[in-house]
């Protein structure tokens, strides 16, 4: 994982060297005691650099992973660990030696082997947020979970893993965000001085002003110090002027559209957008809607301050409120022509229970389209908002086909979603399934929705918020309540048993089963034990295997006074671990 700096362009500042981060790769170095450290923050901060200085200070075996999209399944992760592991040299580059073993990588063989080094062990993995939600990550989390005294794990990405820091064995984890990651100002200053023509304390001079809007308006965010840079010098030196300056310039809208919010899910990319335009002056203005709380802990966004006000980069705030239109930030970069027609209409998708897509109330028939064609949309539609690449498209729908006919198979049937959805629409001028270089996805336009969406942020949010205690309750138990609302079935049954949907489907029945299990414990904090033992049986409603989910479905029939309920609750219980061929326990007895 070694870093090239690029060559600087005409006018700009170059990358802040490797010794200015030394603060926090000695802050990495330092934490011994914890098994995770995570790095969460927008594309430009570095972290790649700061992972490739953590590995070469470390003092052991480095392992490192890097997913690609689409890389959800763990073998991945675990058979690169256990080449790496049986094979000589830090890890940092190609494996060295064969590996092949007739039985596959677990977690359990992983750590076992790692127990057995003498050395300690540390174990990277960047662009982490391409995993976000998947089996994959969840592996980590239990390599995390389970990790010997010498593995260390780091994590680095654009997202927040759905990864539960509140558990004991991970109430160490180190969390470093932009507000550890920004360039302080000995370092900006540092930058600012390689930048100057002749090395020389240019910045002191006739350029202080400049440097100090510099400062000002990117507060320390290496790369968009390096996007102001690419405005002319002769600009304004006030705060506004170099604004202005700087989003005039094509490429630095892109950048912005394309890597720091193209990370967003389409529905909170718009609140963003919502949220910044009503907030006129420095401050967000939080409209109790839990989004800035959102973009705060899980992508680093904004900062929520001590007295509660809510702060953003300058330079991205002023980008955000002078985006012309509503586009789908997630799409990387599209280049497509929104139509003369006006805007394009709500679209809503449901992905639980039942696959359906409707504009407004007219929901589509999708009789008059071929199976292909409708496992396309769902599977676009399941990820909707996020570019799927072709690769993965075509994988998961012509799994047996060579790459010619599966290629082949795949353009005959994003041309006729295409004109299902936008009949008579150009193909380069459609507005609802956009193409982003070899990646293909549903946009979601204003007003529209998709519950898989709705459903992923009401868990984050309530996970998290039920981690803060006593002061964040009544905010989880709103979020879950709203998630398991959500969550009226399973994931798109009409798939049956498809290789790509199943993990999918386990996931979000696996979150479903969480946020039950910790709205029943919120909820009986708060002395509500009718509402705890609804949510119980929800939660058991969508998996009757959950062992702690019947006791507190039993503890919170006790706290409500119904002892009768209390004693059915747990003679289901039992009748639950009889077919499971499992001796009944007495803690769910009356």
């Amino acid at each position: 994982m070694t870093h090239r700096r690029p060559a600087s362009s005409p006018g700009s500042l170059p990358a802040p060297p490797p010794e200015v981060r030394g603060r926090v790769v000695a802050h990495l170095a330092g934490v011994q005691a914890a098994p995770l450290a995570l790095l969460v923050a927008p594309a430009g901060y570095g972290k790649s650099i700061l992972l490739s200085q953590h590995a070469a200070a470390f003092t052991g075996q480095v392992l490192t992973w890097r997913p690609h999209r689409g890389a959800h399944e763990p073998a991945s992760l675990l058979n690169r660990v256990t080449r790496q592991l049986l094979g000589t040299g830090p890890g940092l580059g190609p494996e060295v030696g064969p590996w092949e073993s007739a039985e596959p990588a677990t977690v359990e063989s992983v750590l076992a082997a790692i127990e057995q080094r003498p050395n300690p062990v540390l174990l990277i993995v960047d662009d982490a947020h391409l995993i976000h939600g998947s089996p994959v990550e969840a592996a980590l989390e239990e390599m995390a979970l389970l990790a010997p005294a010498n593995l260390r794990i780091v994590l680095a990405g654009r997202r927040r893993p759905a990864i539960n820091l509140a558990r004991h064995e991970l109430s160490g984890a180190v969390v470093l965000t932009p507000r550890e990651l920004a360039l302080d100002a000995a370092e900006i200053q540092e930058v600012l001085r390689a930048s100057a023509p002749d090395g020389s304390e240019r910045a002191a001079g006739g350029e202080a002003g400049r440097a100090e809007a510099l400062v000002r308006l990117t507060e320390g965010w290496p790369v968009a110090l390096r996007l102001c840079a690419q405005s002319p010098r002769r600009t304004g030196r006030s705060v506004a002027a170099l604004a202005d300056s700087t989003l005039a310039v094509a490429a630095v809208r892109g950048y912005l559209d394309r890597e720091v919010l193209g990370v967003l899910p389409a529905a909170l990319a718009r609140d963003f957008e919502r949220i910044c335009r009503a907030s006129p002056g420095r401050w967000l203005h939080d409209d109790g809607s839990g989004v800035l709380d959102e973009l705060d802990t899980a992508y680093g966004l904004v900062r929520r301050r001590a007295d509660g006000r809510y702060d953003c980069v300058p330079l991205l705030r002023e980008h955000v409120r002078r985006r012309a239109a509503p586009v789908p930030a997630v799409a990387p970069g599209p280049t497509l022509l929104p139509p003369d027609s006006g805007p394009p209409p709500a679209l809503h998708l449901r992905c639980f229970r039942r696959f359906e897509a409707a504009f407004g109330e007219q929901e589509l028939d999708w009789s008059v389209t071929r199976p292909r064609v409708r496992a396309l949309a769902r599977l676009l539609a399941v990820h909707a908002g996020q570019p799927v690449h072709r690769e993965r498209l075509m994988a998961a729908l012509w799994p047996e086909s060579p790459e010619r006919t599966a290629s082949r198979g795949l353009q005959v049937a994003l041309s006729a979603l295409r004109t299902f959805l936008e009949p008579g629409a150009d193909r380069g001028r459609t507005r609802l399934l956009i193409r982003s270089g070899e990646a293909y996805m549903i946009a979601l336009p204003p007003g529209g929705s998709c519950d898989v969406q709705r459903f992923e942020a009401a868990v984050t949010t309530g996970l998290r918020a039920a981690a803060h205690g006593a002061g964040g309750a009544e905010q989880a138990a709103e979020s879950l309540g709203l998630a398991l609302r959500l969550y009226t079935g399973e994931l798109l049954p009409e798939d049956g048993p498809a290789e790509w949907v199943v993990p999918l489907r386990e996931h979000y029945r696996s979150q479903a089963v969480r946020a039950a299990h910790t709205l029943a414990e919120v909820e009986l904090d708060r002395g509500r034990p009718a509402a705890a033992a609804a949510a119980a049986r929800a939660g058991l409603a969508v998996d009757p295997f959950q062992d702690a989910v019947w006791r507190l479905l039993v503890t919170a029939h006790r706290a409500a006074g119904d002892p009768a309920a209390a004693h059915q609750a747990s003679m289901r219980h039992a009748r639950v671990l009889a077919a499971l061929d499992v001796p009944p326990r007495g803690l769910t007895e009356v």
